[in-house]
């Protein structure tokens, strides 16, 4: 699960050296005294920054029955540093918080950092969601620093990583932008808006954190105060490409479609690399009737997420209205293949409904 192994940083970028005070108790960082204890013990009779953090990974990872924590991947919430040592569980934020923190607790400098060009969307529920992946970064000069990644297949499948140092600040805000989102995709809007705020808090200049308190805005029908939300994000980060689309919706179903288009022509040239927004232009271009415009954006999105079951079944829907019967069906039996077990069955029926078309059987 863990790769720790030296690596040459691309494209670095140094922050001025921090000095840090242990959080307080009630802080979503705080680690607690036996957490602290156990840490110690793991690596106290290690001599070196290198033996330390090789005895505190494996600690970390090895299995409880073996006296290791057993830490697991988990990703179904952001859980505080406390939550992780208890439950055993985290996302690669909340695992990255508690490295840096039990590497602090044993005096090694460590530091948050980004890996640039391995962020990527995914759909939760009915929020699309830009995830930022987060790694923990030891400085070694004048050898290679030391990259902690809690994801190493992100690695496999971007190649090397161009890597920036994330102040403490941006990094919380980050943590609690991530359980804004999920406070929201529960439907729990006043304690989403309560993580959007302390997103804000951290770091008045993320643009992340405005652009996700718009959407609780939004979602809580204040509209105004939405819209200054989204407008601040976009003057902090003019390639954020969320609070851009964001912006294009809030304006569109209100009536302001003129508005509304200087945002979908901005989002053209922000939005490149987001796959839902070509699916959006491609469902929109299909029920527009534009059959070849929404061929090229449904290609589009798939060439970015190949295997998401609902860019297949939106491209089954083209194939189906340009006549490709046969094209339609493979689409429909890749969306069902990558889809849930639980979801399966709608794509069977419907690829019966294009092989009765045809006066043929199904094939399982």
């Amino acid at each position: 699960m863990m790769d720790l192994r030296p690596l040459i940083v691309a494209g670095l970028l140094g922050v001025a050296a921090q000095v840090w005070a242990a959080p307080a108790p009630e802080d979503p960082f705080f680690l607690p005294p036996d957490a602290k204890a156990y840490i110690l013990k793991a690596t106290g009779s290690a001599p070196t920054t290198q033996t330390k953090l090789q005895d505190l990974l494996q600690a970390l990872f090895q299995k409880r029955s073996e006296g290791g924590l057993g830490l697991v991947y988990d990703n179904t919430r952001t859980r505080t540093v406390g939550e992780v040592w208890t439950e055993g569980k985290a996302n690669c934020l909340s695992m990255t918080a508690f490295f840096v923190s039990a590497c602090r607790a044993i005096g090694i400098h460590e530091e948050y950092a980004e890996a640039l060009n391995t962020n990527h969307w995914r759909k939760a529920g009915g929020i699309v969601r830009f995830e930022r992946h987060v790694v923990a970064l030891t400085p070694a000069p004048p050898r290679n620093d030391l990259i902690a990644d809690f994801v190493p297949e992100l690695r496999k499948r971007y190649g090397t990583y161009k890597v920036v140092v994330l102040p403490e600040s941006r990094f919380r805000a980050l943590f609690y932008s991530n359980r804004a989102v999920e406070r929201l995709t529960e439907g729990d809007m006043e304690g989403a808006r309560e993580q959007a705020q302390l997103s804000l808090d951290a770091d008045p200049k993320s643009s992340v954190g405005w652009n996700i308190l718009g959407v609780v805005l939004a979602s809580g029908a204040d509209l105004p105060k939405a819209e200054e939300a989204y407008r601040r994000a976009m003057e902090l980060d003019h390639r954020d490409g969320a609070p851009i689309g964001n912006m294009e919706a809030l304006l569109r179903n209100t009536g302001r479609a003129e508005e509304a288009q200087r945002y979908r022509v901005l989002g053209e040239t922000v939005r490149k690399k987001d796959p839902y927004f070509h699916a959006y232009l491609a469902e929109e271009a299909l029920v527009e009737g534009d059959l070849g415009e929404a061929q090229t954006r449904i290609r589009s999105a798939l060439k970015i997420l190949p295997k998401d079951p609902d860019f297949l079944l939106l491209a089954a829907r083209v194939r189906l209205a340009t006549g490709d019967l046969d094209g339609a069906i493979r689409s429909l039996e890749d969306a069902r293949k990558y889809a849930d077990p639980a979801e399966q069955e709608r794509y069977n029926s419907k690829i019966e409904g294009i092989q009765g078309m045809k006066g043929g059987k199904v094939e399982r």
